[in-house]
This record gives structure tokens, C-alpha cells and sequence, in this order.
């Protein structure tokens, strides 16, 4: 399947527009019936890949498959973020934001992503972690394939982010 489709439907995972939890979470939930990890060596310092990743206005000009999105005021925890992947409207929660270091949201579903960024000798490791409680929102027939699909779909992201960081240097 193409990065592109892939990462779209990881997108579309986030609908119906639900708000997310107001219990906030800033780990994600191991347990959970959908599961995903994906982490890059990107060649760049910390502050280089953190000013791409919290640049969230500027997300629709390497995610192709995201109509919009933006922070409804500062980068800080208890703004949403609103985006629409694919024509799906979500509405998702910043929980922790530590600048060069970490960026969590929970979303619809029971989702919680965090993103990690740590220094590793001259570039960067972006870790990028999600986890979604609910299994009706799997984008596979079996909740091991929504996994599957969705570690799928962050490394596309990932690999967007690390592509964005080269142009911007």
C-alpha cells in the first residue's frame, strides 16, 4: 500500500469529531487492543526536528493528506489541535509539551500520541507512540492488524518529518 494511503488511513482512525478525553494521559496504555511504535535517526539537532514537528500550521505542506491543521491558541498543554486528515474533522488535546523534548495529545477513541525526541551522538531519535483503548476504531479486520496498520502509518510520518527537517536546514 502507498506511504500515502497508508498514512491517510491512519488519519481517518481519529474520526467521528470527538473530543478528546478529559482525563488527560501522557503515556500510552501498553494494554491497549491497538498499539504502535515507529522511531527515525533523523541527522539534526533536537531544536531542528522539534521545529517541525510543533509546527502544526505548517503540517499540511508535507502530510499531503491533511485538508488542515492548527493549535486553537499556544503551544501548551489544554489547547486542541485541529485537523482534518482525509475530510474527517478531529479535535485532539495537547497534554504535555516540553520544547525539544516531548509532544503528547489524546484524541478520540482512548487515543494518546506521544511524540519523544532525544539526542543521540550529532542527530536525533524521534520516537512516536500511540495507543487507542477503543478497538472499534482499529483500521484492520482484528485489532493486531490495526496495530500493525497503524506502526505502518507513523513511520510515514516519521519519515515525512525527517524529509521535512533536510529541506528546512
Amino acid at each position: 500500500m502507498p506511504k500515502t494511503l497508508i498514512a491517510a488511513a491512519l488519519l481517518s482512525l481519529l474520526v467521528p469529531a470527538a473530543i478528546a478525553q478529559e482525563s488527560p494521559r501522557i503515556e500510552i496504555n501498553k494494554q491497549a487492543p491497538i498499539v504502535a511504535h515507529s522511531e527515525i535517526y533523523i541527522d539534526a539537532a533536537l531544536a531542528a526536528v522539534w521545529s517541525v514537528l510543533a509546527d502544526i500550521d505548517s503540517w499540511t505542506s508535507y502530510m499531503p493528506e491533511f485538508a488542515s491543521a492548527r493549535l486553537d491558541g499556544p503551544m501548551q498543554p489544554g489547547t486542541m489541535l485541529l485537523w482534518e486528515p482525509q475530510g474527517q474533522y478531529v479535535e485532539s488535546r495537547l497534554v504535555a509539551v516540553e520544547t525539544d523534548k516531548l509532544l503528547v495529545w489524546n484524541g478520540s477513541g482512548g487515543a494518546v500520541h506521544v511524540w519523544e525526541l532525544t539526542s543521540s551522538g550529532s542527530g536525533t531519535v524521534l520516537r512516536n507512540d500511540e495507543s487507542i483503548d477503543d478497538a472499534a476504531w482499529s483500521a484492520g479486520p482484528t485489532p493486531e492488524a490495526g496495530s500493525e496498520f497503524l506502526t505502518q502509518s507513523l513511520s510515514v510520518w516519521d519519515d515525512r518529518i525527517a524529509e521535512q527537517v533536510k529541506l528546512t536546514r
